[in-house]
């Protein structure tokens, strides 16, 4: 599981549903839940979590997708192996892993210190 530290910078409620942002590392990121811990404030340090599944990956810069959150990084180390590929991506200071097919990773043909995005769902970022 991928851990991120970042500041609470507002939430917005609609019914049920919360649209959280959050600063991580200068960037905006931005979390879709149902429900949030009670005791959460502005300017509050949290750690958010994602599956390394859940992280999608590109080289393309001029990407337009509807992805809200798209972090740059470079590619720290890979490990290959026969069905998956662990990416692990250096942004900041801080290290995201992303799991993707062997067959993706031919296709993307990534190597280690290529600048690549992240791209990660709203929906699948929790509050720990």
């Amino acid at each position: 599981m991928n851990e991120i530290k970042a500041t609470l910078k507002s939430i917005v409620k609609r019914d049920s549903l919360h649209i959280v942002e959050l600063v991580f590392d200068g960037e905006k990121l931005y979390l879709l839940a149902l429900e949030l811990p009670q005791n959460l404030y502005i300017g509050q340090s949290v750690t958010v979590a994602i599956k390394p599944t859940q992280i999608a990956l590109a080289k393309d810069f001029d990407l337009k997708t509807s992805f809200d959150n798209q972090l740059k990084g470079s590619v720290a180390t890979l490990e290959i192996g026969e069905l998956l590929v662990s990416v692990k991506v250096a942004v900041g200071g801080t290290i995201l892993e992303s799991v993707i097919t062997y067959k993706s990773y031919l296709r993307m043909n990534f190597q280690v210190g290529d600048s690549i995005i992240l791209l990660l769902p709203s929906s699948e970022l929790a509050i720990l």
